[in-house]
């Protein structure tokens, strides 16, 4: 990764990084599973139930009632500190396809890590973030990854993913099906974020946002529905990667993110930024 990378970051919101080929295709794998899973009954899917207390909150979840901020999909939350409640989880609902996605999900992060800590080392060096790889590096318990499935059954440039900022540091975009990612520029305009087999999408999220001192703004990003995902609906794969020492969103006390006004990061001053924060917890 180059200097550049982290320039682009600052003035644009958005980078795309050289996917190692390796990543990549164990990135298809786990989505290939993603896929076998959701293809699964839902009665099937649902023995795989959504444990809240588990660090981030992990396993499955769908959602079906419609709202202006609520999207329409279905999710499975996985990380690292996780690992065993997932595999045991699993393992209760004597189905093999599930199983099997969440061993080929959880390998991925042993997999991305040169990717993330790399991408870090270049972050800390070109903004002069003391010890920011160090927290990203000893952090990788709590990288969250985050797969989806957006339902079909909606209108071509209807927005199926809600306006938000990401409360991660930064966020790798590792699978889109279809087009229809989009950022918001800092001039307010949107424009088309691909993920193509050769590279991933990175943003970063509130905590870099604190982190730099307002430097590097959490990008402001969406979903659009394309003529086919309208239809057919559509997959995607992220992880969110979180560092140590370094406060958290406070969503108890200052509400969920896809409720602010798309780009009302872009130019608060950080005395109201950090307003938004609390002390880290556990996560952190």
């Amino acid at each position: 990764m180059t200097d550049q990378v982290a320039k682009n970051l600052e003035t644009i919101g958005v980078v795309n990084v050289m996917y190692p080929n390796a990543l990549r295709t164990a990135v298809e794998q786990a989505v290939a599973s993603w896929k076998d899973f959701c293809a699964l009954p839902e009665k099937v899917r649902a023995k795989f139930p959504y444990n809240p207390g588990e660090g981030m909150g992990v396993g499955y979840e769908i959602k079906k009632t419609p709202g202006a901020t609520l999207d329409l999909k279905e999710d499975f939350h996985l990380t690292l500190a996780s690992r065993e409640w997932l595999l045991e989880t699993a393992a209760t609902c004597d189905e093999p396809t599930i199983l099997k996605f969440v061993t080929d999900a959880e390998s991925l992060i042993s997999i991305m890590r040169p990717t993330v800590e790399g991408f870090a080392e270049v972050i800390e060096q070109n903004f002069d973030l003391a010890d920011f790889a160090k927290d990203i590096a000893g952090n990788s318990d709590w990288w969250f990854i985050r797969f989806l499935h957006y339902f079909g059954n909606r209108e071509e440039g209807e927005e199926i993913a809600t306006a938000h900022v990401d409360k991660s540091a930064f966020t790798l975009h590792l699978y889109e099906s279809h087009p229809g990612l989009q950022h918001l520029t800092y001039e307010g305009n949107w424009e088309d974020m691909p993920v193509s087999e050769g590279e991933t999408a990175i943003i970063p999220g509130m905590r870099l946002q604190y982190r730099s001192d307002n430097r590097l703004r959490a990008t402001c990003h969406r979903v659009v529905a394309t003529k086919t995902t309208a239809q057919e609906g559509r997959y995607s794969a992220v992880c969110f990667i979180h560092p140590k020492n370094t406060p958290v969103y406070d969503k108890a006390r200052a509400g969920r993110l896809q409720e602010f006004a798309p780009g009302f990061n872009y130019t608060m001053s950080l005395e109201e930024f950090r307003n938004l924060f609390t002390v880290p917890d556990i996560r952190a």
